[in-house]
């Protein structure tokens, strides 16, 4: 009687803690799975196939608007479960039904309208060459240092004989995914220089160096003779 007993007062509360070891189970493999609370998205959209980041270093009403492309059709942040791999119309945080429009001048696999903010090619799938992700071929009209520590402070702009040569030869770079880069740099250590190219229409792209690759981000690797022109133009730097 007293075994029976004892059975009948411990069968449920190890059927109770059975369920909740279950329940805390499937309740952290969702968590390792999903995102809970806040998280802190980069603005990113997809079209075409690329890869967008928006442009916050330059005022957006210096560009015209083109043709409609297309919206947004996603919005990560609005979901606990976002699916991993963009589509096309996907964004982190541009609102579902925002406006996607071609930036006079520029073609759409380089620049977006999203809205009234302005997105700029960060990865193409289909670019071979840096002018084939950014469109900037005939349009930089100056190159300099800037300051790493702040990113906006200007050190030094490139001999004129210097800056043509930079100008002509840095959009036929071949073009590499960034992650292909950063992988083969073994995580692109090395001392970094930050340049800034000023294009035609007013805007300014920074551009990070690195001597020890070396190479560009935007993705690309130097030239022998682009690397020996930088690493020259930046000794004149301290030579004045």
């Amino acid at each position: 009687m007293k075994r029976r007993r004892f059975l009948f007062i411990i069968l449920p509360a190890l059927l109770i803690l059975a369920g909740a070891v279950a329940f805390y189970m499937r309740e952290t493999a969702l968590q390792n799975k999903c995102f809970y609370g806040d998280v802190d998205y980069i603005s990113v959209l997809q079209w075409g196939g690329v890869v967008y980041n928006e442009d916050y270093a330059n005022p957006a009403g210096e560009h015209n608007k083109g043709k409609q492309l297309g919206e947004i059709t996603y919005r990560k942040a609005d979901h606990q479960c976002p699916r991993t791999e963009m589509r096309d119309g996907d964004s982190t945080l541009l609102e579902v039904g925002t406006e996607l429009n071609e930036v006079s001048g520029y073609k759409a696999s380089a620049r977006l309208w999203a809205g009234d903010r302005l997105f700029v090619a960060h990865s193409n799938p289909k670019a071979e060459t840096l002018n084939d992700l950014l469109d900037i071929s005939g349009k930089i009209t100056a190159v300099r240092f800037i300051s790493g520590m702040d990113g906006t402070t200007h050190l030094m702009d490139f001999t004129p004989e210097a800056a043509e040569l930079f100008i002509k030869e840095f959009p036929k770079l071949k073009y590499i995914p960034f992650d292909q880069l950063y992988k083969e740099t073994k995580s692109w250590v090395g001392d970094k220089y930050w340049l800034e190219i000023e294009l035609k229409d007013g805007p300014a792209m920074t551009i990070v160096y690195n001597t020890l690759s070396p190479s560009f981000n935007p993705p690309a690797y130097a030239t022998p003779e682009l690397a020996e022109l930088i690493e020259q133009q930046r000794k004149l730097i301290y030579a004045n």
